[in-house]
């Protein structure tokens, strides 16, 4: 949402026609003074020549004022949907262990069922016009205006606001389809926005993350979305114990994936910077209860929040660092291997600093880690559990990582981790020759519009649409990239100008009870969209 610039015409104009009233009492030449007091015809005209402007000035901003208005209108109020926002029942006390939602494993890392909704109602959006979507979340507006005198958009002094929204774009026409807001106490300021969004495997579930103070105590919840209809179902807060007292830790990061077994499972990744943790496992089938918590009785030190599952769903892989190994010079930090169903943790150090990024070949031999302080992307064999090579990202403050759909080049956000976090362009990776990609054009590749703190891509899921989309943390767009023509196609305007962070690919080809999550940060996620990869990856190879 752009804030124009408020004009002075009408002030000016009015005081105008008060000194035209003045002047208008006689009807002598140019040259007489019959008004007695210095007027002459001259002054008079001159007067109605400047009126004259002024209302052309004044109708020009009327009607600029008018198609702004219409363009609001047509862009984002019919787009938009504001539900459960400072009208929800107040919290209710976490259930007892054992009894109704709780598990053993949600309480032994801290996360408490403190509120359910009904959210059934109307659907968020047409379901058979848009039926392939893509979701991300909207949160700390940006604040600028317009300066009409130049005709440039500008960044004012910071003025940002914390909102909890997240909104669905057809993946194909790249238009806002649905957006929601959410706030849980009236009264509370919300003071970190969501960090991500992830969907379940069968598209039936949204998970929204956020933090509000209220009375100087910050309050860290997850929503659970009813996604036909954008209401929240369940919230969630997290706090445990660390180091001898209770700690809260803010949602970060959300993915969804299904095993071979066809077992569906939600992670939500709580912590920022480099004390990630505690992590959690949800059965999204079954009521979303916790069935595993990773803590730092499973993994320590657990570092930034940044986990992905295997291609098999078998494993979860979670970055093993902590502020003192990311400050250190040498590189101590590494990813732990933890299975989703014995919790066997496996360590493969070596992993440079601050490991961010984290993502899979589809058929499960190699895993590429980015670290976010050294600027280096590593290849772990996932066979032998051990880094076999690592290069430089070709670009600063790495974060996000996903790979084209042959798996030959990885595409890296640079975010500006540990520097500046106002990066706006992305590194190339050849992972054939594990070097900078020289025959992608000009590196590192800049992304333009408002790109900044770009932080997470995915590949677009239909082989006809070579696409990447990446999420924007400081800007107020979602980017796509077309890997056709290495051009950026789209700046996709968030619906309340917010800015993004994290995504999911889901189709409703068979409308709303048959969705299927296609992709997230993690990379691909549903079965035809893997073995698509596989088998392209494989002709490359072969190539």
């Amino acid at each position: 949402m752009t804030r124009t610039r408020r004009s002075g015409v009408p002030m000016v104009l009015a005081v105008a026609a008060l000194l035209l009233a003045a002047c208008s009492g006689s009807d002598g030449d140019s040259t007489s003074d019959s008004a007695g007091d210095g007027t002459t015809q001259a002054d008079v005209d001159a007067v109605k020549a400047e009126v004259a402007d002024l209302e052309a000035q004044l109708a020009e901003a009327q009607a600029d004022v008018g198609a702004a208005t219409a363009q609001v209108a047509t862009a984002t109020l019919e787009t938009l949907m504001v539900v459960q926002a400072g009208e929800l029942a107040p919290a209710v006390a976490a259930e007892p262990l054992g009894d109704g939602w709780a598990t053993s494993e949600s309480e032994r890392g801290g996360l408490y069922l403190v509120a359910e909704f009904d959210s059934s109602g109307p659907d968020a959006w047409d379901i058979a016009a848009h039926p392939r979507v893509y979701f991300s979340s909207e949160s700390y507006a940006s604040s600028f205006f317009t300066d009409t005198d130049e005709g440039k958009t500008l960044k004012a002094d910071p003025g940002f606001e914390n909102f909890v929204g997240w909104h669905a774009i057809d993946a194909y026409t790249k238009e806002v389809v649905a957006s929601a807001q959410y706030k849980f106490e009236d009264a509370a300021e919300i003071v970190r926005g969501p960090h991500g969004v992830g969907v379940s495997p069968d598209g039936q579930w949204g998970y929204v993350g956020w933090t509000e103070e209220l009375d100087g105590v910050r309050n860290n919840y997850a929503a659970v979305i009813d996604t036909q209809t954008m209401k929240m179902s369940k919230l969630f807060k997290q706090e445990s114990w660390f180091e001898g007292g209770l700690r809260g830790q803010a949602l970060h990061h959300i993915q969804g994936w299904s095993d071979l077994e066809g077992n569906d499972y939600i992670i939500l990744q709580w912590g920022f910077g480099a004390t990630g943790g505690p992590h959690f496992i949800l059965n999204p089938n079954d009521d979303n209860k916790v069935i595993k918590a990773i803590t730092r009785q499973d993994v320590a030190p657990i570092g930034h929040p940044f986990t992905t599952p295997s291609p098999d769903g078998q494993w979860v892989y979670v970055s093993v660092g902590s502020n003192q190994v990311r400050d250190v010079h040498a590189p101590a930090a590494g990813v732990a291997k933890v299975n989703v169903i014995t919790g066997e943790v496996i360590y493969i150090m070596g992993t440079g600093h601050h490991p961010i990024g984290i993502t899979h070949t589809q058929d499960g031999r190699f895993t590429y880690v980015v670290d976010g302080h050294s600027s280096y992307l590593y290849k772990i064999d996932n066979e032998l559990n051990e880094v076999v090579d690592e290069t430089s990202t070709g670009i600063a403050g790495p974060y996000g990582i996903c790979l084209d759909r042959d798996e030959t080049h990885a595409w890296i956000d640079g975010k500006g981790e540990g520097t500046h976090n106002v990066g706006n362009s992305m590194g190339i990776v050849d992972l054939t020759s594990f070097s900078a990609a020289r025959d992608m054009g000009t590196l590192p590749f800049h992304l333009g519009g408002s790109a900044s703190s770009v932080d997470h891509c995915a590949l677009h899921p239909d082989p006809d649409v070579n696409e990447i989309w990446v999420s924007n943390m400081k800007g107020w767009e979602t980017i796509v990239v077309n890997l056709d023509s290495l051009t950026v196609t789209d700046y996709i305007a968030t619906p309340n100008g917010g800015d993004t962070h994290g995504m999911a690919f889901v189709w409703y080809d068979g409308g709303w009870e048959n969705g299927e999550l296609q992709s997230d940060m993690g990379g691909p996620k549903s079965v035809s969209f893997r073995a698509d990869v596989l088998e392209r990856a494989a002709a490359a190879a072969a190539g």
